[in-house]
C-alpha cells in the first residue's frame, strides 16, 4: 500500500471518528434538552395562573399606552369626562395644533414641533456618541490595563451610580455649566453621557469578560498598541453591548426632562419632552389641556418605538450575552 493510500485511510478514519464523536454529542445534547424541558414542564393548574399573570401584566403595561393614543383623538371635554378607550367623536384637530404650536402659549409660532423633534434627535444621537466613547474607552481601560489605583477608581466611579442628576448634584451641574458656558445643546449632551457612566460601565466591563485575552496577546504580537487593540479588536467585539447601550443613552436622553428644562433657555433649542409638559397650559382657557398633553405624549413617542424595533435584536443580544458569560 502507498504512503498516499495510508494518509486517504487515516483520514477516512478520522473523519470518520469525529462524525461519531458529534453523533454522540448530539444525542447527549438532545437528552440533556430533553430533561430540562420535563423538568419545566408546568402542571395544568400552574400554566393557567401563568397565563392569568401574563395577561394581567399585558394589560396594566398596555392599557396607558392605549388610554394615550385614544386620548390624542378626544376633545379635553371628553378626556375629563370619564375613561373610555374608544372615543366618541374622533377628531385630527389636536394633531394639527400641537404640531404649529410653540407649546409655551399655545400660538403659532414658526418654531413648531418639528424643530423640537429635531433638536430632541440631535441631543440624543451627540449623548448616544459621547456615552459609547465614554463607556467604551474607561471599560477597556478598568478590564485590560493596569495602573496605580486602579481598584479605588474603579469603586469611585461605580459609586457615582448612586448619586445622579436631580439629587444633590443637579445644582452643581447648572451652575458649572452656566460658568463654562455650556448651557447648550452640546454641553447637554455631555453631561448626560456623564451622568449614565457607572451602570454603562459595569455592564460593559461584564461583556467585555467574555471577550478572551488571547485575541490582546495576538494583536501585541501583530504589533498593536494598547490603543490600537482596543479599535481594531474590542470595539469590532462589542458591537452588541455597544448597541444596548446606544439604545437605553438615546431613550434617557429622548425622555429627559429636568436637564434640558434647566440648561436650554432658548425656545429655539428646546427639546421635545419638555414642550409637551407646557402642553398642559397651551389652551389659553385656563383648563389643563390634556388632550394636547397626550397629543404630545405620541408624538414623543413615535420615533422611540421605531428606533427599539429596529434594534431590538442587538439590545437583547448584548444583554443576554454580557450576563451568561464571564
Amino acid at each position: 500500500m502507498s504512503k498516499k493510500s495510508i494518509v486517504y485511510a487515516d483520514q477516512a478514519a478520522r473523519d470518520a471518528r469525529i462524525e461519531k464523536l458529534q453523533m454522540k454529542y448530539a444525542k447527549r445534547g438532545k437528552k440533556a434538552q430533553e430533561d430540562v424541558s420535563s423538568r419545566l414542564r408546568l402542571h395544568p393548574v400552574a400554566k393557567v395562573f401563568l397565563y392569568l399573570f401574563l395577561a394581567l401584566m399585558v394589560f396594566i403595561t398596555v392599557l396607558p399606552l392605549l388610554y394615550a393614543i385614544s386620548g390624542a383623538f378626544k376633545t379635553n371635554k371628553e378626556v375629563l369626562s370619564g375613561i373610555n378607550i374608544i372615543p366618541r367623536n374622533p377628531t385630527l384637530e389636536n394633531f394639527k395644533t400641537v404640531w404649529n404650536m410653540s407649546g409655551s402659549a399655545g400660538q403659532v409660532s414658526d418654531v413648531n414641533y418639528m424643530i423640537f423633534t429635531w433638536n430632541s434627535l440631535k441631543v440624543s444621537l451627540m449623548t448616544v456618541l459621547f456615552t459609547l466613547l465614554l463607556t467604551s474607552m474607561s471599560a477597556y481601560a478598568f478590564q485590560r490595563g493596569s495602573f496605580p489605583g486602579q481598584k479605588l477608581l474603579y469603586y469611585l466611579y461605580l459609586g457615582t451610580m448612586f448619586v445622579g442628576a436631580g439629587t444633590v448634584t443637579l445644582f452643581p451641574i447648572v451652575k458649572i455649566t452656566a460658568t463654562l458656558n455650556m448651557n447648550n445643546q452640546i454641553g447637554l449632551a455631555i453631561v448626560q453621557a456623564c451622568c449614565a457612566g457607572a451602570s454603562n460601565l459595569f455592564l460593559t466591563m461584564g461583556y467585555l469578560k467574555t471577550i478572551s485575552r488571547e485575541l490582546d496577546d495576538a494583536a501585541r504580537i501583530d504589533g498593536c498598541s494598547f490603543l490600537g487593540t482596543y479599535f481594531r479588536v474590542i470595539l469590532p467585539l462589542s458591537k452588541p453591548i455597544l448597541a444596548t447601550i446606544a439604545l437605553m443613552s438615546f431613550r434617557g436622553s429622548w425622555n429627559n426632562y429636568l436637564l434640558p428644562r434647566l440648561m436650554l433657555q432658548d425656545l429655539k433649542v428646546s427639546t421635545l419632552v419638555v414642550q409637551v409638559v407646557k402642553l398642559q397650559s397651551a389652551g389659553g382657557d385656563g383648563a389643563t389641556q390634556y388632550n394636547l398633553m397626550l397629543t404630545g405624549t405620541v408624538f414623543a413617542a413615535i420615533p422611540m418605538v421605531l428606533i427599539f424595533l429596529f434594534f431590538n435584536r442587538w439590545f437583547i443580544a448584548g444583554i443576554t450575552q454580557g450576563a451568561v458569560k464571564g
